[in-house]
């Protein structure tokens, strides 16, 4: 019974395909080719079946006959941790298994120091020469870094043209401070 639901799931093609391999005419349209193989199946159904089912039993026993009970346990993977898992990986595909051997693997194939700690987030070691040629080469600065060290630059450039403005104003607070004391003396208040 379950042949004929699949014959009416098959293509034209695949139903003359059917009948074709069971030496039945291949002509006509689907209804008739699912009418014709589902009367040769209907015929030939008990002695297929009978022998289809012993050919199983007889493979059945003799694998059953093979195999023991015993070499079907040594088969048995227990679950291994994932510290094993990780190692069994890391010599699979030949890489380091722990974190501070894949960190000096790293160093070492980019020339960096190995025992060098990363840095913190946010501080970049920056090079101030590259950042000033890039400048050049653009016309103006990018980075927030070279901006403020050309700002310094500027202020450094203001305070030599004009002078040190912070031993004028030192100067000008002690003049006021003197001009405090000879006005309480003025008015007597010591």
């Amino acid at each position: 019974m379950a042949e004929v639901i699949e014959l009416h799931k098959l293509k034209l093609a695949e139903l003359r395909q059917e009948c074709e391999a069971r030496g039945l005419e291949t002509k006509g349209n689907k209804g008739e080719l699912i009418a014709r193989l589902q009367a040769y199946l209907e015929e030939h159904e008990e002695d297929v079946d009978v022998d289809d089912v012993l050919a199983e039993d007889t493979e059945v026993m003799r694998l059953r006959a093979t195999f023991s009970a015993g070499s079907m346990c040594s088969n048995v993977n227990f679950p291994l941790s994932v510290e094993q898992r990780l190692q069994k990986r890391a010599e699979r595909f030949n890489m380091p298994a722990s974190a501070e051997s894949k960190k000096a693997m790293r160093a070492a194939r980019f020339g960096l120091p190995a025992e060098a700690s990363s840095p913190s987030p946010g501080v970049l070691s920056v090079n101030v020469d590259q950042l000033k040629k890039r400048a050049e080469r653009f016309g103006m600065n990018v980075s927030s870094i070279s901006q403020k060290i050309e700002d310094d630059e500027k202020l450094k450039k203001r305070k030599e043209r004009f002078g040190a403005l912070t031993n004028v104003g030192s100067a000008v607070a002690g003049d006021v401070e003197a001009k405090k004391l000879k006005r309480a003396e003025r008015f007597g208040i010591v």
